[in-house]
């Protein structure tokens, strides 16, 4: 069966703005729209003939919609010639068109092969960098006002204007980094499959870290909010429980200490692997972890270790946005001048093992630190019970008796089935 190639245009539901131009494809009754990167006003263009009308516009924007069709006829002979490989090759899907269309109609332009790239890393999972690079895309949207541009065009003196513009936003150092960084990545990637030129446009741009203010909190906020009566607010409590687990497990990420499950736990320790680095890390379980867990046991789904996703929600983003909010309110309550986050207990505990002579080696300093491939290396070397000797001596500065009441967490949760 023939594939069925149609534009149309999706107006904005801005008013005054440009609509996109997409293309439906049809193929066994099964249909698939996809965006292209061409926008214009609805009175530049005729659905039914499915063309562009020039009108009465000036010089330049005849200009310009003159272009559109050109690539407009470009996108339909490139899809043809795809329909045909995929019609020599087998039978095929619309989707399996879509997504090779996807891959290969970037004609040179930017922002088509960023979408591109976000699709590829969302499917390997790595869906912070995908967020990440979608972040930078809007942004150098805005700053090319709402424009696409073509890879060859991208010079140092562009990204040069970028960073400017950026910088008079009053966007922090490291943000505007992360965005040199993101966008780097995908030039190069550009480069690499030969839609470009390399021009190094990011040669003397600003893609360090630099320096942050440390977000640790003192020895007596920890004690004040581990003693903080939350009963009659629980879902402050289950955020308070959460810091103090991500605190007593040396500052585990959000969304490590989210993706816990029960089988993480064996022989009395914690094992998972960081989402970030691929490290694998071996905690041993303290009383007071465990009486966290035994605490929300009844409030998880499946076998997850603590209650962060529902059935509803299991969303690492929003639920994460969740928690640093009610952070946010403890922080109110504890009268703080600056406001709690997850990030916080990782600082803290790295801040506080510096200050109880815990070595450097052990925890190196920062973890907020400059160069964490060090850091892995000291940690290896030292073996795990040197590790679990500084982590049960920082949390015995905050053990209470009622942490230390014997439960049966570490057996039943070993021998759980799974």
């Amino acid at each position: 069966m023939s594939t069925s190639i149609k534009f149309k245009l999706i107006p904005s539901k801005v008013k005054g703005k440009e609509g996109v131009i997409c293309v439906q494809l049809i193929h066994n009754r099964n249909v698939k729209l996809l965006r292209t990167r061409f926008r214009l006003y609805q009175a530049e263009w005729d659905n039914k003939q499915e063309t562009v009308l020039f009108g009465n516009s000036n010089m330049e924007r005849q200009s310009h919609l003159q272009s559109i069709k050109i690539g407009l006829d470009a996108e339909i002979k490139q899809l043809n010639e795809l329909i045909r490989l995929l019609e020599i090759k087998s039978d095929y899907t619309v989707d399996e068109l879509a997504d090779l269309y996807t891959g290969n109609s970037f004609n040179g332009y930017l922002f088509p092969f960023v979408e591109y790239v976000i699709k590829q890393l969302k499917e390997e999972n790595r869906n912070k960098t995908a967020t990440i690079l979608l972040t930078t895309k809007r942004s150098f949207e805005r700053f090319l006002c709402g424009q696409d541009i073509l890879l060859d065009k991208i010079d140092n003196d562009l990204i040069r204007k970028y960073e400017s513009y950026l910088n008079n936003t009053g966007m922090m150092k490291n943000t505007i980094s992360c965005y040199m960084r993101s966008l780097r990545s995908v030039y190069n990637q550009a480069v690499k499959r030969g839609l470009t030129s390399q021009k190094n446009p990011f040669i003397n741009i600003f893609t360090r870290i630099d320096k942050t203010i440390k977000r640790a909190v003192n020895e007596d906020v920890i004690k004040r909010l581990q003693n903080l009566n939350l009963t009659e607010y629980p879902a402050l409590a289950l955020a308070r429980d959460l810091f103090m687990f991500s605190f007593y497990m040396r500052g585990i990420s959000f969304v490590d200490m989210a993706n816990l499950r029960k089988q993480n736990v064996k022989n009395g320790y914690i094992i998972y692997s960081r989402s970030k680095t691929k490290q694998m890390l071996t905690i041993k379980i303290e009383p007071c972890m465990e009486e966290i867990v035994s605490r929300y046991e009844l409030q998880v789904i499946e076998d997850y270790l603590l209650p962060v996703y529902s059935i509803q929600n299991r969303d690492n983003s929003s639920q994460l946005r969740k928690h640093n909010k009610r952070l946010k309110r403890i922080s109110e309550i504890l009268g703080l001048e600056k406001s709690l986050s997850s990030y916080v207990s990782r600082h803290t505990w790295a801040t506080l093992a510096l200050r109880k002579g815990i070595p450097v080696e052990v925890i190196s300093e920062s973890m907020g630190h400059e160069n964490e491939s060090t850091t892995r290396i000291y940690l290896a070397s030292l073996g795990q019970s040197v590790v679990d000797k500084a982590n049960a001596k920082i949390i015995q500065s905050f053990s209470s008796s009622d942490y230390y009441k014997a439960v049966e967490f570490r057996e039943k949760i070993c021998h759980a089935k799974v």
